[in-house]
């Protein structure tokens, strides 16, 4: 599980979920060589999105999801090698890529294996063009999109036109979308960090007592225990149970090496309900028992604002 592959492909199905969550039933995940239980996963994951995208969707269907509630007509040309030379600015936003990146990017670079062939299988049947044939599109995320594409050509040109149509995001259409949006994030960004400021100092300030439950928090800071757990996890890079728990006992450290006080009473200043709960907390974290720490029995019993 700990190889960067298994964890490539987590992250992909974490993307491939997130695409479920707003909507998206077309994404698949491209199947790999391994025989395993992630590989299990990724099958089940595919086969569930596939249910749900026919059980919910009829054909003809646009998904008015907000983050993308319009269709556009994309096009790509391609030389006669297949290689993409120019495309209409809406393949960006569909696929992800830069436009550097897509320009002298072979097409069968961001489609499947089986799509490619299709692909080359309508151009070379002799078939009239333009023809109809559908396509799977591998985004930068690696999440598959299928869709069906119009293939032809121009006159008196060698070029191939790949045609098909696509959603695309709101704030495509509107650029200030994107400005309110933005400006309505770095609000909310603000509102977060003060409040998860104010939890900071809280617990900073009451480390001599138990830590409330996540439900009794949440209601202390008028909001709810999705955005306190979420937003102190973002900002600190720790739960807020793990956060307590090691600032009481680095806390509980300081005022050993500098204070003249027994460690049962350190440990009752600290918040644990008993010393064998504090000793045993105490090991875990500094892999010494409070017994072993080094005392300074002559320094002044005062502690820094962060420690008290």
């Amino acid at each position: 599980m700990d190889s960067p592959h298994n964890q490539e492909r987590i992250v992909t199905m974490h993307q491939m979920l997130f695409e479920m969550a707003r909507g998206n039933f077309h994404s698949r995940i491209p199947l790999s060589s391994h025989d395993d239980e992630l590989e299990t996963l990724v099958v089940l994951l595919n086969m569930v999105a596939e249910e749900m995208n026919e059980a919910i969707f009829h054909n003809g269907y646009v998904n008015t999801h907000t983050a993308k509630q319009f269709v556009t007509q994309t096009t790509f040309i391609l030389d006669e090698a297949f290689v993409i030379q120019s495309f209409t600015p809406e393949v960006t936003c569909f696929l992800g890529y830069t436009e550097a990146e897509l320009k002298e990017r072979p097409l069968s670079s961001i489609i499947t294996t089986a799509s490619f062939e299709r692909f080359e299988k309508v151009l070379s049947s002799g078939i009239l063009l333009p023809s109809t044939v559908a396509l799977d599109f591998t985004t930068k995320d690696l999440l598959l999109f299928s869709v069906s594409c119009s293939i032809g050509k121009l006159i008196n040109r060698s070029e191939i036109v790949l045609s098909l149509v696509t959603p695309v995001r709101k704030d495509y259409f509107d650029p200030m979308a994107t400005e309110k949006e933005s400006e309505k994030q770095i609000k909310t960004r603000k509102a977060d960090a003060l409040l998860i400021q104010k939890l900071y100092d809280y617990i900073l300030a009451h480390l001599d007592e138990p830590l409330p439950s996540l439900k009794e928090l949440s209601r202390e800071f008028g909001t709810n225990e999705h955005k306190l757990k979420d937003g102190f996890r973002h900002f600190f890079k720790s739960s807020i149970y793990q956060f307590y728990n090691e600032a009481r006992l680095k806390r509980a450290k300081y005022m050993i090496e500098h204070t003249a006080l027994p460690l049962k009473s350190i440990s009752v200043l600290n918040g644990f309900n008993n010393y064998p709960n504090f000793s045993k907390s105490f090991k875990k974290y500094y892999t010494i028992s409070p017994f072993e720490v080094e005392r300074n029995e002559g320094s002044i019993v005062i502690l820094p604002d962060d420690l008290q």
